[in-house]
């Protein structure tokens, strides 16, 4: 009986197979978790509790009957005493050990007994019921048990238990989905929903298909080179086919798509100008092309290479003629060459020396500060980088003040010294930085001496000290006129001896 049940539900599951009506008891089983087996056969097969027997254990009597009214029995004790007759039959000639008979099928009615504790609850299902059923009786069963346990036990209570009576009826049940759904009908809007979306989504990917092949020919058509002759697809890749240059450029196009090309030469002008750029090579050459003549503009490299490749163009596929307008481009002066220009239009004032390395202008020397700083912000307007860092920058006040402050010695009155001399030429030096602001300015020489020995010898000396310093300034090309001299001659000798005395003090007067 199980395996035919088996087969039958098979059966049943395969002739359903995707029908709509099957969607919705898989959705069903889905939904609640019920097996989609048990749900067909819930759903195709109605069943009904026809008998519900209550027999004592012990005697076999019957305790309290109930059944459907088209098929209540008129003999229930007889039909309690053949249940307990065939159940004790089955107990021993079987097996003995076993709990006896626990199912049976009579035609198209199948009599179930459930085993209680005090009484054993018999039932008569017509139709092909499921084991739910049977878990219910079960349960149902135990629950008259915890209910019931004193009447049960009571003789007198037998066949006379409204309420147990009730508790039987109740489990009448009878079953039938099929007559529900016809008369419910199908929810059919999330079927409806489900086939829109699935509708929808294939409609949408069948358009980005349609604009994504669409705009992919059209990039193709418009690169410069190729000759697109077919576009198929396999899958989820496209695969061109056509004739491409090999100076074509695919950078822009997918790399979702397979190019399967057969080399040829294009005559396109952006391919002939970027052919030509390809052979001439030449960064300062702008290459134009139009209907196949070539135009060369920028500068000649000035190559004897270059004059051949000119030379070759029209060689290239593609080229009918060149117009050559290439100019030629001035060789760039050096920067020492563009100092020494400069030099010459602005020389430098006096005592300011300008040199030039590989990339930097020097400014060295001294000059008064206003004269310097206009000569070298005009070097900055100039050149771009111009170091005067060893320029000494000097107000008039603070050289007249270096030049009062200095002092020769002079022990010796018919010579000087490499040292004496460089002090000379230095105060020389700060005089003349003097003069463009005041020509009219002199440089005073104070002579003196230790006035030891005679007065006479002492006053000697001093006007050969100072004959001598002045001397010395005009070798060094200073004009007698801007030079005076002012003698500190002894009114008497010391006693005193100061070294410090013998040698001449500076001085400008205005």
């Amino acid at each position: 009986s199980a395996i035919r049940r088996f087969v039958a539900d098979v059966n049943r599951t395969l002739e359903l197979g995707f029908s709509l009506k099957a969607l919705k008891w898989r959705w069903q089983a889905f939904r609640t978790g019920v097996p989609f087996a048990e749900l067909v056969f819930n759903n195709t097969i109605a069943y009904q509790v026809q008998q519900v027997f209550l027999i004592d254990n012990e005697t076999g009597l019957l305790i309290e009957y109930a059944g459907q009214e088209d098929a209540l029995l008129q003999d229930k004790e007889a039909m309690s005493a053949m249940l307990t007759a065939i159940q004790d039959f089955v107990k021993d000639s079987l097996n003995s050990q076993s709990e006896g008979l626990s199912a049976a099928e009579f035609n198209d009615d199948l009599l179930w007994l459930i085993k209680g504790e005090q009484a054993n609850l018999a039932v008569v299902v017509k139709g092909a019921p499921t084991n739910r059923l049977r878990e219910h009786l079960t349960v149902a069963n135990e629950q008259i048990h915890l209910d019931f346990s004193a009447d049960l036990e009571d003789q007198s209570r037998w066949n006379n238990h409204p309420e147990l009576k009730l508790q039987l009826e109740q489990l009448l049940l009878t079953k039938s989905q099929s007559e529900q759904d016809d008369q419910q009908g199908i929810n059919w809007w999330p079927w409806a929903l489900v086939i829109f979306g699935l509708l929808f989504w294939y409609i949408w990917h069948s358009y980005l298909q349609h604009q994504n092949h669409t705009l992919l020919k059209n990039q193709l058509t418009a690169t410069p080179g190729f000759v697109l002759q077919d576009l198929s697809h396999s899958g989820n890749q496209l695969t061109a086919f056509g004739l491409a240059d090999p100076l074509a450029d695919f950078s822009h196009i997918s790399a979702d798509v397979t190019l399967k090309t057969t080399p040829f030469i294009s005559l396109d002008d952006q391919l002939v100008r970027k052919r030509v750029q390809t052979f001439i090579n030449q960064p300062s050459v702008n290459v134009e092309v139009e209907q196949g003549q070539v135009t060369l503009t920028g500068t000649d490299p000035q190559k004897p290479e270059f004059s051949h490749q000119l030379n070759d163009l029209k060689l290239l596929p593609g080229v009918s003629s060149v117009n050559n307008q290439l100019t030629v481009a001035e060789v760039p002066l050096s920067l020492a060459e563009r100092l020494t220009e400069f030099l010459k239009l602005n020389p430098p004032p006096e005592q300011v020396l300008v040199t030039s390395t590989a990339d930097t202008i020097w400014v060295s020397g001294q000059q008064l500060a206003s004269t310097a700083g206009a000569y070298v912000k005009q070097l900055q307007q100039v050149f771009t980088s111009v170091d005067d860092s060893n320029l000494r920058r000097y107000q008039p006040n603070q050289i007249k003040s270096l030049i009062s402050q200095t002092h020769i010695t002079l022990v010796q009155t018919n010579q000087l010294s490499a040292q004496q001399r460089q002090q000379l030429y230095q105060v020389h030096q700060y005089f003349l930085l003097l003069v463009p602001e005041a020509d009219h300015l002199k440089l005073k020489l104070v002579a003196q001496s230790d006035c030891q020995g005679s007065l006479l010898e002492s006053n000697e000396n001093i006007d050969k000290r100072a004959n001598l310093v002045k001397n010395e300034l005009i070798a060094m090309g200073m004009n007698s006129e801007q030079i005076t001299t002012e003698p500190d001659y002894c009114d008497d000798i010391v006693s005193t001896v100061d070294t410090g005395r013998l040698g001449v003090n500076f001085g400008v007067i205005e």
